[in-house]
């Protein structure tokens, strides 16, 4: 390990042994298996940040032409392969619509045709659903309930307003836009992964997108894909080159989902290696104009972020007003990622002695399975993995997983892009593909199943 690296150890563990620190002072309880939970999780995380300090050091001192693209590799037949993707993600919706539907029929007996019970298939009025479309139909109010629509960012409602426009019923254009945007993403996550992999290895990201357990919210008018989406052609863009396009798309990402903002982290790690490289090779003027292009592309993608603090002041006033909602009737505030893991593990241990069962297995279980499962992935792949997108997956687990009461586990890593690069990378048989694909399938039709069972699924 050179210098550089122990020296980023050496600040990283401060600050994960300061936060634990801060963690055991301030705690007001404590339970065997929650501390067990949390201090799990702390090693895993510490673990990943340590593994993925030297391939990002590394990453961003090796050679590289300023002015070429990301290379592609050859590629003999890609509109077929796009064929494929498109048939594969189509035969996958109509999939998920008939599976949902014969597990509506088995729980509750035939109650109505496909389409007739589509809203209670996926209980459109007991997720977020309703909440984007109620900002799609009438925009954001400032009483009674809808007032907390607030709290849920305003692309996604844009586009469904937009396309409402040519079909002419909202609940139609959430599902148009869901899923055209689950085609173009599983293009576009295809289109990344050929920049570093072979082409069958791009294929497996696509499908490992698709199986994982919580991706049937890219089927429903939430913003699950849109998000997925523009995450990835913010770093296809920013990858090939074209970084005031993919920064663009970066800030589109943060008018979406507030996790958006947390793209520059990747980006700036792949403007800083250019920018290393440039300093070597150009001359100082050409090096300043550089410099200076991708500090303002950078910044573009807080425009996101910016944009909807400017719709909060609009409409109530207070450009904050979403964090003083999700507070006061969520009780919702951001705190320790591995705090989380102790309370997730202590309502997990109370319901099962109480008999929830359908707490334990539709909420606090699939929560805690995600989250350890998702850093056991990222630490044995860190050291393989693109540097860019371990340390987006480190900062994005952090604030996804850091609320103070997270419901959404699951739901939240299916966009989680690196995920599925991960998965490829640690599958290089067939095997051992094999198995991680089957076990991905056996844990979604499970997922989707209690989901239909009306469970507290979010």
């Amino acid at each position: 390990m050179n210098k550089h690296d122990k020296l980023l150890s050496f600040i990283y563990m401060g600050v994960m042994l300061a936060a634990a620190l801060y963690w055991a002072i301030s705690a007001d309880s404590w339970t065997v298996p929650g501390t067990v939970a949390a201090v799990a999780c702390w090693v895993l995380f510490t673990g990943l940040g340590l593994r993925a300090i030297p391939p990002f050091t590394s990453y961003l001192v090796s050679p590289g032409d300023p002015q070429k693209v990301a290379p592609t590799g050859p590629e003999n037949g890609r509109q077929q392969t796009w064929i494929r993707i498109v048939a594969w993600v189509l035969a996958s919706r109509i999939l998920l619509l008939l599976l949902a539907y014969a597990f509506l029929i088995i729980n509750n007996g035939y109650t109505g045709g496909l389409f007739e019970t589509l809203t209670e298939t996926w209980h459109l009025q007991g997720i977020d659903a309703a909440s984007y479309l109620g900002i799609a139909e009438r925009g954001y109010v400032t009483e009674g309930d809808a007032r907390f629509h607030l709290v849920f960012l305003p692309f996604f409602p844009l586009v469904m307003k937009m396309v409402q426009v040519f079909v002419g019923d909202y609940l139609v254009a959430g599902f148009i836009v869901s899923n055209v945007c689950a085609v173009a993403a599983a293009l576009f996550a295809y289109e990344l992964a050929r920049l570093d992999l072979r082409r069958e290895e791009a294929l497996r990201v696509v499908k490992y997108i698709f199986v994982f357990p919580s991706a049937f919210f890219f089927f429903i008018p939430m913003t699950e894909s849109l998000f997925l989406l523009l995450s990835l052609m913010c770093l296809y863009y920013v990858r090939r080159k074209n970084w005031l396009l993919g920064c663009l798309c970066g800030a589109l990402a943060g008018f979406t989902r507030s996790p958006g903002i947390l793209l520059a982290v990747p980006v700036a790690v792949e403007m800083a290696r250019d920018l290393i490289t440039s300093y070597r090779l150009l001359d100082k003027k050409a090096f300043v104009r550089r410099f200076a292009a991708a500090f303002i592309c950078l910044a573009t993608i807080s425009l996101g972020l910016l944009a909807y603090l400017y719709v909060n002041y609009l409409v109530s006033g207070n450009a904050f007003q979403f964090s003083i909602y999700q507070r006061e009737h969520w009780f919702q505030r951001l705190y320790l990622f591995f705090d989380t893991v102790r309370y997730q593990t202590e309502y997990a241990v109370r319901t099962f002695r109480e008999g929830d069962t359908r707490s334990l297995l539709g909420l606090w279980l699939p929560n805690l399975v995600c989250i350890f499962a998702v850093l056991i992935l990222m630490f044995q792949s860190a050291k393989k993995l693109h540097p860019s997108y371990t340390l987006y997956f480190i900062v994005y687990f952090a604030y996804v997983v850091g609320p103070t009461w997270l419901l959404s586990a699951p739901r939240y890593f299916a966009v989680a892009f690196p995920l599925a690069f991960a998965a490829v990378l640690l599958t290089p048989d067939k095997r051992k593909d094999v198995v991680l694909t089957s076990l991905a399938i056996l844990g979604s039709v499970v997922y989707l199943a209690v989901f239909v069972a009306g469970y507290p699924v979010y």
